[in-house]
């Protein structure tokens, strides 16, 4: 007859090598652990650099204060139709909050001017937009020029009445405005201009077309923003418009622009980091 088929059976020395041992899997599981705990403190570290980098900009903190400024504004007046007698005790220290923050803010924007002249004075561009550049850049400087005057009366070291200075102030920034909301416009159709070019000559280049896509999101966030502004500026600019928009409205427009303001620098922000890091 045939011989038996031999089995062949691995040694019991291999069999013993092979077999997972608890001590390997336990330092598996604990390099597992120690890589995890790695990554996240790579990206506690990373997130830090990023609010350290957001943070040591002037417009940053500047638009944070904007949200607590005006949002105090909405929490107010949710405060004074609340009923609650608890609530109604916070309004003075939410007054309070509204009061400082605004003070810090013109600490922070008392050299703005010198900004802007740059601005003006590197500008490059040339035409309608350019013009219309310099207009808004120009009335921006006056108008944190004056809010310098303003914060010094605030600390009486100037004899002028702050809430007169104020008005002065809010008469340029309505300039300013118009003319933000105009280039907030423009930008907005480049933007879908640039677009439409790059999806015929570049359709199939999904980068560029997702390069050109963001341009146009952060141009209809700007223009947002800039709209944003048209509340702020019929309240604190007229009687008639106090009347028509109240604080809470003004207030709530306000800190809707400054939170899409935050969240556009830190964009930026995080942009540079990335093109540093590559």
């Amino acid at each position: 007859g045939r011989p038996p088929l031999l089995q062949t059976v691995a040694p019991p020395r291999l069999l013993r090598e092979t077999a997972p041992s608890p001590a390997r899997e336990a330092a598996k599981s604990e390099a597992g652990e120690e890589r995890q705990g790695q990554g996240r403190m790579e990206g506690v570290l990373a997130v830090n650099n990023h609010w350290v980098k957001y943070a040591a900009r002037v417009d940053g903190r500047d638009k944070i204060c904007r949200t607590v400024a005006y949002g105090s504004e909405f929490v107010l007046w949710l405060f004074s139709r609340s009923g609650n007698d608890v609530l109604r005790r916070w309004m003075k220290q939410v007054k309070n909050v509204k009061s400082g923050v605004g003070v810090a803010r013109k600490c922070f924007r008392f050299a703005a001017p010198l900004k802007d002249i740059d601005a003006v004075a590197h500008m490059k561009e040339r035409g309608t937009p350019a013009t219309m550049k310099t207009i808004l850049h120009t009335f921006n400087a006056i108008y944190y020029f004056i809010d310098s005057i303003e914060l010094l009366s605030i600390f009486q070291i100037l004899p002028y009445n702050p809430p007169e200075v104020k008005r002065i102030r809010y008469r340029f920034w309505v300039v300013k405005t118009a003319m933000n909301i105009s280039l907030a416009f423009i930008t907005l159709a480049r933007a879908k201009s640039n677009m439409a070019k790059v999806r015929r000559e570049n359709g199939g280049d999904r980068q560029a077309v997702e390069a050109a896509k963001k341009l146009v999101f952060k141009a209809y966030l700007q223009l947002i923003v800039a709209l944003t502004d048209i509340p702020v500026m019929f309240h604190n600019t007229s009687d008639w418009g106090k009347k028509k928009v109240p604080a809470h409205v003004m207030g709530a427009s306000g800190a809707v622009g400054s939170m899409i303001s935050c969240s556009l620098i830190w964009m930026e922000v995080g942009a540079s980091l990335k093109a540093k890091s590559a």
